[in-house]
C-alpha cells in the first residue's frame, strides 16, 4: 500500500497542458468581463430604481398639490356669506358655477349628523341620502382641521370616489363639513405626468391599501384592497422597494412612497424581467463569444501541442545515445528551442566523455592526496551492513587489508572511555542525522594510544530512509597533544591572574584601611597624652577608648565589604535614611577637616530620603570623595578654605554633589581618573576613584566628575531611592 501511493503520478502530455493554459488565460477573463457586467447592471439597476422613486415621490407630490389646492378653493367656499346667511340656494348656484374650475367631479355641503344638504350633480332641492358612517366627516368636526378619505362607493353616484373635506366654522364651532369628490378618472394623469413605459404598473392606494387610480385596468380594480402579501410590505416605511407580483400575476420591483398629508401610496412597478433584460442578454452574447473563443483556443492548442510532441519525441533517441558515444543524427524539428536542445544534446555527448577521463584523472588524484595526507576513506552500506574502508584507513586503525571488517571490530579498537560515545554517534545516522564530526581514541594492538578525527555524511532514498555513509578519518594525536600542552600554559597564566588580582585587593585593602587606622593611632596618641597626666580624665579616655574599638569595627567591616565587592555574592543592603547616612560620614571626617583648617558647607534637601544600600560602602564612597577634595584644597598655595556637600531629589533618585576649588582635573582625564591605578597624586595607588565607581554601579547609581567653572571639580553621585511599600 505504501510503494503504491509513493509512486508518482503519470506526468500530463504536453497537450493537456496547452489546453488548460488556454483554459486558463480565456476563463479568467471571461469572469472578470462577467463581474463587470454585473456590477454595471447592478449599477444600472440602482440607478433606475432611484429614478422610479422619484418618480414615485413626483406622483405623490402631485397628488398633494391637487389635494391642497382643493382645499384651498373648498376654505375659500367656506368662508361665503351665503353660508354664514343660510342662502343655501345661492350657495348651490356658486359651488356649480366653480366644480368644473376646480378639477373635482363634484361638490357637497354635509351636516354634522350626516345629511347631505347641497350636491352640485342634484339641482337644488333635491332629496339627497344620509352618510350612515363617515370617518372623514367625525374627523373634521372633532378636530376642526381640513382631510382627506380613502376611497368608497359614493351614495349619489353610485362608483369609487375620494372627498376632500373643509371644515364650516361658525363662532369658533364646526357646524357642516364642504366636500369635494374626485374619481379614479379624474386623478388618473397624474400617474402619466412622467412618461413610463407600457408594460409599468403605476398606481395610487389610500390609508387602508385600496386603489384609488391605476394606470391599467382601473374601471375594474378601482376600490378594491390590496392582499396581504403587498400590504405587509407597504406598512413598514415610508418609502422603499420589494420585490413580489402584480394583480395580474406578473413578478415585479415594486417601488413606493407614502404621503405625510394625505397618507396615500403612490407605487410602481417594474417587470423583473425588463430589469434583468439587459444582463441576460449580455451575459448570453458573453459565454457565445467565450465558448466560440476558447474553442478556437483549444484547436490552435492542439496543433501546436502536435508540432511540440513530434519535436520532442524525434529528441528521445539522441538523447539516449548521450551516453553511448555515438555520432547524434538531427532530427526534422520544428521549433527553434528543439533545435537548441539538440546541439545541446551533441555538447553533452562531447562532455560525458570528457567528463569520464576527467574524473578517472582525478580520483586517481585524489587517492593520492589522500594517501598524501593519511587521510583514510570509507563507506558504510546501511542496508547489508558491509564496510568498505581504503588502504590508508587499515594502516590507521592497525587492521590487515585482507580483514573482513565488521562494525564491532572497529568498536573494539575504540577506547572503553570513548566507545558509547561512538556507538551512539554511528547509531545517530540510523535515525535522520544527516552528517557527524565526533574525535575518539582508539588502542592498537601494539599497546599504544592514537586520536582520530571522524566525519560522516549520510545518503538518503527518496523516501527519506538513509542507505549510505561516506566519510573520511585522519590521525589527530599530534594536535591533541598540542591541545593538552595549551591548556596546561592556560592553568599556569591563570594561576598569575590570582596572583596579580591578591596584589590588587592588598592595595585596596591598604588604601581603605588608611583612614580608621589613623583615626585609631591619633585616638591611641590622645588617650596616652591623657592617661600621663597627673589627674586622667577617665571619662574622656573611655570616649577615646570607644572611638577606637568603633573606628576598629569599621575597618573589620571595611574589609568584609571589600571582599563582597569583589566576591560573586551580593552586599549586605538595609533601607538607610540619606540624612543619617551623610551625618555618620560627617563625624568621621571632622577631625580631618579640623586638622586641615578647611571648612564644609552643606546644602542638604529637606525631605527624607530613604537608600536601600550597603551603609558602610557608601560610607567609604563620600569619604574617599571628601578626602580627595581636601587633597585637592592642598595642593594649591592660595585657595579657598571651603569644601560644598550639596544633595537634592532629583526625580526617582539621590544626587549627592561634592565640589572643592583646587586646580581641577584636566579635561581628557575626566573619565580616566576612575580607571584602576590611574592617579594624579604622589603617592596615590590609583585604586579610590575605581573602587568608588564599582560600589556605585552595584548599588545601580551613577559616579561622575566636571569641572567647575570658577576652579576647581565637583563630583557627582547619583543613587536610586528604595521602593515605597505598599501597605
Amino acid at each position: 500500500m505504501t510503494d503504491r501511493l509513493a509512486q508518482p503520478a503519470t506526468p500530463p502530455s504536453v497537450r493537456r497542458i496547452l489546453t488548460l493554459l488556454v483554459a486558463a488565460c480565456i476563463v479568467p477573463i471571461v469572469l472578470v468581463l462577467a463581474v463587470l457586467m454585473i456590477n454595471f447592471y447592478r449599477k444600472e439597476e440602482a440607478r433606475l430604481i432611484d429614478n422610479t422613486l422619484n418618480h414615485a415621490r413626483h406622483i405623490s407630490t402631485a397628488a398633494d398639490r391637487e389635494v391642497r389646492s382643493t382645499q384651498l378653493a373648498l376654505q375659500v367656499l367656506a368662508g361665503s356669506h351665503l353660508l354664514q346667511q343660510r342662502d343655501l340656494r345661492a350657495f348651490h348656484a356658486r359651488i356649480s358655477a366653480v366644480v368644473d374650475k376646480l378639477h373635482v367631479d363634484s361638490i357637497l355641503l354635509i351636516d354634522l349628523d350626516g345629511r347631505i344638504l347641497l350636491s352640485s350633480l342634484r339641482p337644488y332641492g333635491s332629496p339627497l341620502a344620509q352618510l350612515r358612517d363617515s370617518p372623514l366627516l367625525q374627523r373634521t368636526r372633532n378636530t376642526g382641521l381640513p382631510g382627506v378619505s380613502g376611497i368608497f362607493i359614493g351614495p349619489l353616484a353610485g362608483q369609487p370616489i375620494v372627498t376632500i373635506a373643509v371644515p364650516v366654522v361658525e363662532n369658533g364651532k364646526v357646524v357642516m363639513s364642504l366636500n369635494a369628490t374626485v374619481t379614479p378618472a379624474t386623478l388618473q394623469p397624474l400617474l402619466f405626468e412622467q412618461p413610463t413605459p407600457d408594460s409599468w404598473r403605476a398606481g395610487i392606494v389610500d390609508q387602508q391599501y385600496r386603489i384609488i387610480t391605476r394606470s391599467h385596468d382601473m374601471a375594474k380594480l378601482a376600490g378594491q384592497q390590496l392582499p396581504a402579501e403587498l400590504r405587509q410590505p407597504l406598512s413598514r416605511v415610508n418609502e422603499s422597494m420589494f420585490e413580489s407580483y402584480t394583480l395580474e400575476g406578473r413578478r415585479s420591483l415594486f417601488v413606493y412612497q407614502r404621503s405625510e398629508q394625505t397618507g396615500w401610496t403612490s407605487i410602481l412597478c417594474i417587470p423583473h424581467d425588463e430589469l434583468t433584460a439587459p444582463l441576460r442578454h449580455s451575459l448570453f452574447w458573453l459565454i457565445t463569444l467565450s465558448v466560440i473563443t476558447l474553442a478556437l483556443g483549444i484547436s490552435c492548442a492542439l496543433w501546436l501541442a502536435r508540432r511540440v510532441t513530434r519535436s520532442i519525441q524525434a529528441l528521445i533517441a539522441p538523447a539516449l545515445a548521450v551516453g553511448q558515444a555515438v555520432p547524434l543524427p538531427l532530427p526534422r524539428l520544428y521549433f527553434r528551442e528543439a533545435r537548441e536542445l539538440a546541439q545541446a544534446l551533441q555538447i553533452a555527448a562531447r562532455d560525458l566523455q570528457r567528463a569520464r577521463a576527467d574524473s578517472s584523472e582525478s580520483e586517481q588524484r585524489l587517492a593520492l592526496a589522500a594517501r598524501a595526507a593519511h587521510l583514510g576513506i570509507w563507506t558504510r552500506d546501511l542496508r547489508q551492513q558491509h564496510i568498505w574502508v581504503s588502504q590508508a584507513w587499515s594502516e590507521l586503525f592497525g587492521f590487515n587489508d585482507s580483514t573482513a571488517l565488521t562494525l564491532e571490530d572497529l568498536l573494539a579498537r575504540v577506547h572503553p572511555a570513548d566507545r558509547q560515545h561512538v556507538q551512539r554517534t554511528l547509531d545517530s545516522t540510523l535515525f535522520g542525522a544527516t552528517r557527524y564530526d565526533m574525535e575518539f581514541r582508539i588502542e592498537l594492538p601494539s599497546g599504544c594510544q592514537r586520536w582520530i578525527s571522524s566525519h560522516g555524511s549520510v545518503e538518503f532514498d527518496r523516501h527519506q530512509r538513509p542507505t549510505l555513509v561516506r566519510g573520511v578519518s585522519l590521525d589527530i594525536t599530534s594536535r591533541k597533544q598540542a591541545e593538552l600542552d595549551l591548556q596546561q600554559k592556560q592553568k599556569e597564566v591563570t594561576h598569575l591572574a590570582r596572583v596579580a588580582m591578591l596584589g590588587e585587593l592588598s592595595g585596596a585593602l591598604a588604601h581603605e584601611l588608611n583612614q580608621p587606622l589613623t583615626a585609631i593611632l591619633s585616638n591611641a596618641q590622645a588617650a596616652q597624652r591623657f592617661l600621663g597626666q597627673p589627674a586622667p580624665d577617665l571619662a574622656e579616655v573611655r570616649e577615646i577608648l570607644n572611638d577606637i574599638v568603633t573606628e576598629d569595627q569599621r575597618a573589620g567591616a571595611i574589609i568584609a565589604r571589600l571582599r563582597a565587592l569583589f566576591g560573586k555574592h551580593d552586599a549586605q543592603r538595609q533601607r538607610i535614611s540619606a540624612h543619617s547616612l551623610i551625618d555618620s560620614v560627617l563625624h568621621l571626617i571632622s577631625n580631618d577637616l579640623i586638622h586641615q583648617r578647611l571648612t564644609l558647607r552643606t546644602e542638604l534637601c529637606a525631605e527624607t530620603l530613604t537608600l536601600e544600600a550597603d551603609p558602610v560602602q557608601l560610607q567609604q564612597v563620600l569619604l574617599n570623595l571628601l578626602m580627595n577634595a581636601c587633597d585637592a584644597q592642598s595642593q594649591r598655595l592660595e585657595h579657598s578654605n571651603i569644601i560644598e556637600l550639596r544633595s537634592a531629589h532629583v526625580g526617582h533618585t539621590l544626587q549627592l554633589s561634592i565640589s572643592d576649588s583646587g586646580g581641577g582635573i584636566p579635561a581628557d582625564a575626566l573619565e580616566q581618573i576612575f580607571t584602576p591605578f590611574y592617579t594624579t597624586k604622589a603617592r596615590g595607588m590609583g585604586l579610590g576613584l575605581s573602587i568608588c565607581r564599582s560600589i556605585v554601579d552595584a548599588h545601580g547609581g551613577r559616579l561622575w566628575a566636571e569641572n567647575n567653572g570658577h576652579g576647581g571639580a565637583t563630583f557627582h553621585l547619583r543613587l536610586p531611592l528604595a521602593e515605597v511599600s505598599q501597605p
